[in-house]
């Protein structure tokens, strides 16, 4: 599961647990500048991540954890539930989409745009 932290300019994202094993040890961070739009989505957390690109771990009903190519963009994931999950579309950024897990995606997704 992610965790977001932020700060006056960026996005950090945090994973929790066995997650950093396998898919990213050091906090993504992300300029809030960057960030385009933010929507909960499950239907596009339910979709193939496309291609591993780098450290990547992908269990097709269980877990999608880490860096994806898919038709040009490059994507980090990191979903379990799909049902909890946030889009964040980011522009100018190490990736075009973040796809995340969280606790609340209502209020993830509310506490992302008071930010923007």
């Amino acid at each position: 599961m992610a965790v977001l932290e932020y700060t006056d300019t960026h996005l950090t994202v945090r994973l929790s647990g066995a997650r950093r094993v396998f898919g990213r040890w050091r906090p993504l961070a992300i300029p809030l500048a960057a960030v385009t739009a933010v929507r909960a989505d499950p239907a596009a957390a339910r979709a193939f991540p496309g291609a591993r690109w780098g450290v990547a771990t992908n269990i097709p009903g269980l877990v999608n954890l880490g860096s994806f190519r898919r038709g040009g963009s490059r994507d980090f994931w990191d979903v379990a539930d799909p049902d909890r999950a946030i889009v964040v579309e980011l522009d100018g950024a190490q990736y075009d989409r973040l796809l995340l897990e969280v606790d609340d995606p209502e209020a993830a997704v509310a506490a992302m745009r008071a930010r923007l």
